[in-house]
C-alpha cells in the first residue's frame, strides 16, 4: 500500500469514526514527523467541545500519533436542530442524492458504510468455506460479499468478482469458460511485483489459451471442458504452493443465470475449489437459484459442500427491523452532516417505512428518499409524514412490476404467471376479504408446492412480506400457517377507498387498523395480543393460483 492511500485509509477511519458520534468533520489533513502521526481535524464552532472530547477517546487509532482538533476558518451550513429545519435544507437535497445513488452497490461503488447485523453474518462470510448467501432484493447480499472482499483482501488473499448479470445469455459451460479466463489472469497479477514470477504464472497463460479457444466455439467440447476443469483445480494447487494466499471467488446474482443450467455452473467451479484453498461466495434469490440436483448429483449440496446464509430480515420482528434500518439511514444522514433523523422525518414515518418496504433495506432507504421528495412538494413542510410514505409507496409500484419482468427469464413460471398470481391475490385481499394481509396453511403448501413457489417468488421480489413463519390455530391442534402482508405499493392508492384491516407498525408493535372507520386500533403488544391480529387474517387457499384448465 502507498503512503498516500495509507493516510487517506487512515483519515476516512477518523472520519467515520466522528460522523458515527454525530460530529461532522469540516476539513482533514494527515501531518507525518520522523516517529509521529497527527490527524487535524477541522469542526465547526458548536461542535468543537464535542469533538475535543471525541478525539481524546479516539487517539488510540493513530499508531504513534494523535488526533487534534481546531475550529474551521472554512463557511460552514448552519447545523441542523429539531426545532429549525425545512425540508429545503440543501443537506436534504444531498441526503436523497445519496440514497439515491447509494443504495444500489456494485464492485466498483460499495455501501456507504457496511452497517453490521445482529446476525454477524459478515464473521461468517469471511470464513474458509463455501457459502451461498440467500435473501430478496436489496436486502444487502452485494453489500455483505464486497465487505468480505475487501477485509480478506486486507489479509492478502486473491479475490474475483463476477456479476452475473454480465453473462446472463451464456450456457453454463460459456459462463464457466469466461470465468475460467479471468481466473488465470490471478497469478499474474499476484506475482506482478514480485522479481521471479512463480512457474503458476506460465501455466495460467497457455491455459487461459485453451480456455478462450474452447469459449468461442458454439457448444464446447466436453472432453476438453473436462480437461479445463482438472488443470485449473492444478493451477491453483500450485498457485497455493507458491504463494501461500488463498483465493476467494464471489459470484453475485447467480439466480440471472437459467435456473436448470445454474448445478452444473456450480458444480464446475466447485472442481476447481478441491483440496484448495479457494473459497466459493455465492449470492442469489434463494427461490430463483438451484444450486443443487440429484439425480445426477451435481452442483453445491448443503451442509456437505456449502453452507447457507440468509440475510432476509423479515417483519416476523418489526422492532428489530427497524433498529436496523435507522442505523443504516443514520450513516447516511451522517454522511450529508444532519444530526438526527427527526430533523426530516417523522417518528411515524419512520415506522411506517419499516412497513413498507417489508424490512428490506434497499427499499428502506429509496422509500425514504422519495417520501422525503413528495413532503417537499408541500408548502413550507417541516418533516416527512406518514401521508408522504403511503404516497411514495404508491409511485414505487411501477418500478416493482418492471423488476418482476427482469427476473423473468430464469425464475419459475415467467413473469406472466407471477402477475396472474399478484392479480389472484389482490383481488382476493382487496375486493373479497377487505383486509391486506393472509394466512397460507402449511399442508396446503406441501399440496401445491408449483401455486407455492409462485407464492414464494413474489416475496423475493418484496410484492408480499413475511409476518410470521408459524402460526398456530386456535380450534385445531397441530394446523399452522404463515402469514404474508401485501405490500404496501399495491394498496396504498386505495386505503380510504376500502374499509380494509390493514397492519401497520406502533410503538413498537404491530398493530391492526380498520381504514375508513372508527373502529379503535387492535395493538399486538403481548403474544397474546398479536396471535389474535394474526388469525383475523383471511385464509388464502393456494389452488386458487392454479392456472385455468385449457379450452
Amino acid at each position: 500500500m502507498t503512503n498516500d492511500a495509507s493516510q487517506d485509509e487512515l483519515l476516512e477511519k477518523v472520519r467515520s469514526e466522528f460522523r458515527d458520534n454525530g460530529v461532522p468533520v469540516v476539513a482533514s489533513s494527515v501531518r507525518k514527523f520522523p516517529g509521529e502521526t497527527i490527524v487535524v481535524l477541522e469542526v465547526s464552532e458548536d461542535a468543537f467541545e464535542k469533538a475535543i472530547r471525541l478525539a481524546n477517546q479516539l487517539d488510540s487509532l493513530i499508531p504513534a500519533g494523535f488526533i487534534t482538533v481546531k475550529k474551521t476558518t472554512r463557511p460552514v451550513p448552519h447545523a441542523l436542530s429539531e426545532d429549525t429545519v425545512s425540508l429545503s435544507d440543501p443537506r436534504i437535497s444531498a441526503l436523497i442524492e445519496l440514497l439515491n445513488a447509494r443504495s444500489r452497490t456494485s464492485e466498483q461503488q460499495p455501501s456507504l458504510k457496511y452497517v453490521r447485523d445482529a446476525a454477524e453474518w459478515l464473521r461468517i462470510a469471511v470464513s474458509k468455506r463455501h457459502h451461498l448467501i440467500f435473501g430478496r432484493r436489496g436486502v444487502g447480499k452485494t453489500a455483505l460479499m464486497l465487505e468480505a472482499k475487501r477485509q480478506v483482501e486486507a489479509k492478502g488473499a486473491q479475490t474475483l468478482w463476477i456479476n452475473v448479470q454480465s453473462i446472463r445469455s451464456l450456457t453454463p459451460e460459456q459462463a464457466f469458460l469466461s470465468i475460467g479466463a479471468r481466473l488465470c489472469d490471478l497469478p499474474a497479477v499476484f506475482f506482478e511485483s514480485w522479481k521471479t514470477a512463480g512457474k503458476s504464472v506460465a501455466v495460467a497463460a497457455q491455459l487461459k489459451t485453451r480456455v478462450l479457444a474452447q469459449l468461442k466455439e458454439a457448444a464446447p467440447s466436453a472432453q476438453e471442458l473436462g480437461l479445463i476443469i482438472a488443470e485449473l483445480q492444478h493451477l491453483f494447487n500450485r498457485f497455493g504452493i507458491e504463494s501461500s494466499r488463498d483465493v476467494y471467488v464471489f459470484v453475485d446474482d447467480v439466480h440471472y443465470l437459467a435456473m436448470s443450467g445454474q448445478p452444473k455452473f456450480l458444480d464446475m467451479l466447485h472442481a476447481i475449489s478441491r483440496d484448495n484453498a479457494f473459497w466459493l461466495k455465492i449470492a442469489g434469490i434463494k427461490h430463483q437459484t438451484r444450486w443443487f440436483s440429484d439425480n445426477p448429483p451435481v452442483g453445491l449440496q448443503t451442509t456437505h459442500d456449502a453452507a447457507i446464509i440468509n440475510l432476509d430480515i423479515t417483519l416476523e420482528n418489526p422492532a428489530k427491523a427497524k433498529e436496523f434500518l435507522t442505523s443504516i439511514l443514520q450513516t447516511y444522514a451522517h454522511e450529508a452532516t444532519i444530526s438526527y433523523l427527526s430533523s426530516f422525518i417523522s417518528s411515524s414515518a419512520l415506522e411506517r417505512l419499516v412497513i413498507g418496504s417489508g424490512a428490506a433495506p434497499r427499499d428502506f432507504l429509496l422509500l425514504c428518499a422519495n417520501s422525503i421528495q413528495v413532503a417537499r412538494q408541500r408548502a413550507n413542510a417541516r418533516v416527512t409524514g406518514v401521508q408522504d410514505v403511503n404516497e411514495a409507496a404508491g409511485l414505487a409500484a411501477k418500478n416493482k412490476l418492471q423488476e418482476l419482468e427482469d427476473d423473468a427469464a430464469s425464475s419459475f413460471g415467467g413473469a406472466q404467471a407471477r402477475l396472474n398470481c399478484l392479480n389472484t391475490i389482490r383481488t382476493f385481499l382487496l375486493e373479497q376479504s377487505k383486509a391486506t394481509y393472509f394466512r397460507v396453511e402449511f399442508r396446503d403448501k406441501e399440496a401445491h408446492p408449483g401455486e407455492y413457489s409462485l407464492l414464494q417468488s413474489l416475496m423475493d421480489l418484496r410484492l408480499i412480506h413475511l409476518i410470521s413463519s408459524s402460526l398456530s390455530d386456535e380450534h385445531h391442534a397441530g394446523r399452522r400457517f404463515e402469514v404474508y402482508a401485501l405490500d404496501l405499493s399495491q394498496f396504498s392508492g386505495s386505503r380510504l377507498k376500502y374499509n380494509l384491516r390493514t397492519l401497520d407498525f406502533s410503538g413498537g408493535s404491530l398493530v391492526l387498523k380498520f381504514t375508513g372507520s372508527k373502529t379503535p386500533p387492535r395493538v399486538g403488544d403481548t403474544p397474546k395480543r398479536l396471535l389474535g391480529i394474526l388469525r383475523r387474517g383471511p385464509h388464502f387457499p393456494l389452488d386458487q393460483l392454479r392456472p385455468p384448465a385449457p379450452a
